[in-house]
């Protein structure tokens, strides 16, 4: 295999192509988080109420690293061994029937999926604007109803779920199932905290009451 005239073995030629949508991902999403985080500093104003208790304040590190563990560890794996799984990684792969053919297409279709989820990362981000915030409300505070939103109410947890996916059969791997298992946990104990702070806003209480009401959903639609 033959990737910007470098030849490459067949495993590394895999390796290579999942390693460049991971980091790419990455790097979208990073990039555009932060302009995000700008723009609501600039626009959304000061926060104004926020976690109160230890273990809502280090719930999302928690989650946060768990985003983290799953892409890290692949790309330290693969760079320490040459852009092949060393044995160690390899340990923690699926242990299901597939090819050298099929299980290369079905990375592959994975990697390019979780490039992907960069680009709707980025019209969620759009969506939520100067109200982005990790856990709390801002000096002007408005319900975001459109776009994802219309459909789940917390759409970037949902994106982070997926990724997880796409991670593992890129990976073909079950570490990234394991940071699914953490910030599931995380979500669920997170979600009812920001909706709480939400609701307690005197601008945006009633307002999304009403919207949680129009949107049953938190994070799967018709499941949860």
């Amino acid at each position: 295999m033959y990737i910007a005239g470098i030849h490459l073995s067949h495993a590394q030629g895999i390796e290579s192509i999942v390693t460049a949508s991971t980091i790419a991902t990455i790097a979208v999403i990073v990039r555009d988080q932060r302009r995000t985080f700008r723009k609501a500093s600039k626009e959304g104003g000061n926060i104004t109420a926020g976690p109160e208790s230890f273990v809502e304040r280090i719930v999302t590190p928690i989650h946060g690293s768990a985003l983290l563990l799953a892409p890290f560890s692949y790309l330290v794996a693969v760079f320490s061994n040459r852009m092949e799984q060393p044995e160690w990684y390899e340990r923690t792969a699926f242990d299901f029937p597939l090819s050298v053919g099929p299980l290369a297409w079905t990375r592959t279709a994975a990697a390019v999926g979780l490039l992907g989820t960069a680009w709707m990362a980025r019209a969620i981000l759009k969506s939520l604007g100067k109200q982005l915030h990790f856990i709390g409300t801002r000096e002007k505070g408005e319900v975001v109803t459109t776009g994802p939103y219309s459909v789940v109410r917390h759409p970037l947890y949902s994106l982070a779920l997926g990724q997880f996916i796409f991670a593992s059969v890129a990976y073909w791997s079950w570490i990234p199932l394991v940071s699914f298992g953490v910030c599931l946990g995380a979500f669920a104990y997170k979600i009812p905290v920001e909706e709480r702070l939400i609701e307690h806003d005197l601008a945006m209480g009633p307002a999304y009451l009403e919207y949680k009401q129009k949107v049953p959903y938190k994070i799967i639609p018709y499941f949860w």
